[in-house]
């Protein structure tokens, strides 16, 4: 039996991989490497710190910290236009209403996640946040969650993950956590989230609700 629930949020809630995704494209174009939106999508989930260097050599230390720090200033220019997805504030609801602990677990930046919280409406109902500046190792590593578990009280067992990347699912999976996925991230179809290591797909928050989740 399920007692606590962990939400991956970009993607996942908040519908926002898309601005990253041109955030990013500007970012690396303005130190110099040209990457198609395409392959930065498909990257979408992981900590900067595992994002950039697909991009960038690691010999190209100076870039990779200017195009970090330029991600989240053209990220912050965009984030007006973010919105959360389909089902994402009754999930939240719905999961605290009825008494389970909810959990964030994000690679999102504090400046970004106060505005995320707002819309997502999670005054009272949010258990905690665990932020990968939070520990040694960002998504896919299972650091995120198992610092989630540890803060929660929880054991893996009785835990449930929802993400929208494969880096999500093996995240959690890594941290011993069950972990079914929902489509709105874009950039994973539903075969690969389950060749990763999902449950169960759905098509949003709104079908993982309807589902009855997480029961």
């Amino acid at each position: 039996m399920a007692r606590a629930v962990v939400l991956d949020v970009d993607g996942t809630l908040m519908d926002t991989n898309y601005l990253h995704v041109e955030a990013w494209a500007r970012a690396f174009d303005q130190v110099g490497y040209r990457v198609p939106r395409a392959r930065v999508h498909r990257q979408i989930g992981k900590g900067s710190d595992k994002l950039v260097p697909e991009f960038i050599p690691a010999g190209d230390k100076a870039a990779a910290e200017e195009a970090d720090r330029l991600h989240g200033e053209l990220f912050m220019q965009m984030q007006r236009y973010a919105l959360p997805l389909p089902g994402a504030r009754e999930l939240v609801d719905a999961l605290s209403r009825r008494g389970y602990s909810v959990w964030f677990v994000t690679s999102a930046k504090p400046e970004e996640l106060e505005e995320y919280l707002r819309l997502l409406e999670t005054e009272g109902r949010l258990s905690g946040i665990v932020n990968s500046a939070d520990v040694e190792n960002s998504k896919p590593a299972p650091d995120i969650f198992e610092l989630a578990l540890e803060r929660a009280g929880v054991s893996p067992e009785e835990t449930v993950a929802v993400g929208d990347a494969v880096w999500d699912v093996q995240a959690a999976r890594a941290a011993g956590v069950r972990t079914v996925a929902v489509l709105t991230g874009g950039a994973f179809s539903a075969r690969e989230l389950e060749e990763a290591g999902a449950e169960e797909v759905y098509e949003d928050c709104a079908a993982l609700l309807e589902a009855g989740f997480p029961e």
